[in-house]
């Protein structure tokens, strides 16, 4: 199972150091859940939250060199999801999932 703390890894290592208000609003997760993922992901050392270099209100989130090194093996994570997930689907069913599923989640976004 994929869990929080890969999307996390994930998306900062996308993106590098975030306001951790910005991982809130990816993960549509309350602002709470989100604080109580990213303190375990920090007693893992795997991310840091400090003040924000610009805005003393916010914390920015940033990987650790442990979360770096993390990294490989969610996205491998992710890669085994979406093999068993959708093995069974011809390349059209894929096509008409992905295209079914963006439009789900622009219409949230816009929400």
């Amino acid at each position: 199972m994929v869990s929080p703390h890969e999307i996390v890894l994930l998306y900062l290592d996308e993106h590098g150091p975030v306001a951790q208000t910005e991982l809130v609003h990816y993960m549509g997760r309350d602002r709470s859940t989100v604080t109580a993922t990213l303190q375990a992901m920090e007693r893992a050392d795997l991310v840091v939250r400090s003040s924000s270099p610009t805005d003393k209100r916010a914390t920015t989130v940033a990987l650790t060199d442990h979360g770096r090194e993390t990294v490989p093996r969610a996205r491998a994570a992710w890669v085994e999801l979406e093999r068993r997930t959708t093995s069974p689907l011809t390349a059209d069913q894929k096509n008409a999932l992905v295209e079914a599923l963006a439009l789900i989640r622009d219409t949230l976004n816009q929400a």
